[in-house]
């Protein structure tokens, strides 16, 4: 009879373990705790390019387009992120078994990836991207020698002021090598890729250095806009002829793999308003309330302040308000004893969008 009784004791406790189980699989309870490790987002930036061109689709240029992947674990791979990027910007445009037989809707097994500048070292399907990683996919242009060169600025992204200048300079290797030192590539014609594709700008290629000044003239370059810069153009080098008894060598002009640089443009007084600090933020506590104070730096006005709160130094911040003055009452959502984390920065309206001065320094208070 004890017998029995346990034997239903141990069967209840093992039917209940496994509804619980099921329960936590299905509705995702405690997901770290039966997985090891909770589910997470990456965002990895994609480009495109197209035998020497940066693609577009209906007027979106495809360059550091963000695309979300769910990894376990924080990494992912190329062709889990190619799989959600075409899903997206062109369905049915990419398949890959044991190797890449379509990109871009394009059928060709002619294809490089790069992660970051760098030439990967094992296969789309395995090798990984994290968070904030770029890859850059390429359909190339050499069919026969394989000789597309892989192309990049120096800068990814930059800002410039109308009526100044920007400098940069564009590197690359042969796309097919791996780990390879980058050379100075010159006599790149450089333009500016929009919806219907690359626009050379007249006369701006790169030095025997690699590299080229653009002035950012107020007819190309409107203030508050965001432009891709892009460069189109071949280097001279010697390839190995695979498709020819004996294998010789061969010189070649390689395409270039088109790269990116995202610059955006900014008035002088949007620069300024950037630029512009705000300083010496101090607290004065009271009952039931906190007040602060600050200071900015000289030269550009700002039309408010907006004033961010935090239970925790590192946690984060939400917004509790807004003052045209340099000084704010924080009365509300005070719990006594609690102490609280404040910064501000200003902000102003200029060409139609709102830029804001940098942070102020953080600082606490005490609720009484």
């Amino acid at each position: 009879m004890k017998t029995n009784q346990l034997m239903r004791h141990i069967t209840s406790a093992i039917l209940i373990g496994m509804i619980l189980f099921t329960c936590m699989n299905l509705v995702g309870i405690n997901r770290e705790d039966v997985y090891g490790a909770a589910e997470k987002t990456a965002t990895i930036y994609v480009t495109i390019s197209v035998k020497g061109d940066i693609a577009v689709a209906d007027g979106k240029v495809m360059a550091e387009v963000p695309v979300k992947v769910k990894t376990a674990d924080g990494m992912t791979t190329i062709d889990a992120v190619m799989e959600a990027f075409h899903k997206e910007y062109k369905p049915g445009g990419y398949i890959c078994d044991q190797f890449v037989s379509k990109l871009w809707g394009i059928e060709t097994s002619n294809t490089l990836f790069f992660i970051n500048n760098l030439s990967i070292t094992s296969g789309v399907k395995s090798e990984p991207v994290k968070n904030g990683d770029r890859i850059i996919a390429s359909v190339n242009a050499d069919d026969k020698h394989y000789s597309d060169y892989f192309s990049y600025f120096g800068k990814t992204a930059i800002t410039g002021i109308t009526g100044d200048s920007v400098t940069l300079s564009l590197q690359g290797f042969m796309g097919m090598t791996q780990n390879a030192d980058p050379q100075a590539i010159p006599n790149a014609e450089v333009g500016i890729v929009t919806k219907d594709g690359f626009q050379e700008l007249d006369g701006i290629v790169t030095d025997q250095d690699g590299k080229v000044v653009i002035q950012l003239d107020k007819d190309t370059f409107q203030a508050g806009k965001t432009y891709y810069l892009s460069a189109r153009g071949t280097v001279s080098t010697t390839v190995t002829d695979w498709n020819t008894e004996g294998n010789p060598a061969v010189n070649v002009d390689a395409p270039l793999i088109a790269p990116i640089c995202k610059i955006s443009v900014d008035s002088k007084v949007a620069a300024g308003v950037k630029a512009t600090r705000i300083t010496d933020l101090k607290t004065k506590v009271s009952k039931g309330k906190v007040v602060l104070t600050w200071k900015k730096t000289a030269g550009y006005k700002t039309e408010g302040y907006q004033i961010y709160r935090s239970a925790k130094k590192d946690g984060v911040y939400r917004s509790i308000g807004k003052t045209a003055a340099r000084k704010y009452t924080n009365k509300s959502s005070l719990k006594k004893g609690t102490r609280y984390y404040y910064k501000v920065r200003g902000y102003r309206t200029v060409d139609k969008k709102t830029v804001y001065t940098k942070w102020s320094q953080t600082v606490s208070a005490k609720a009484r």
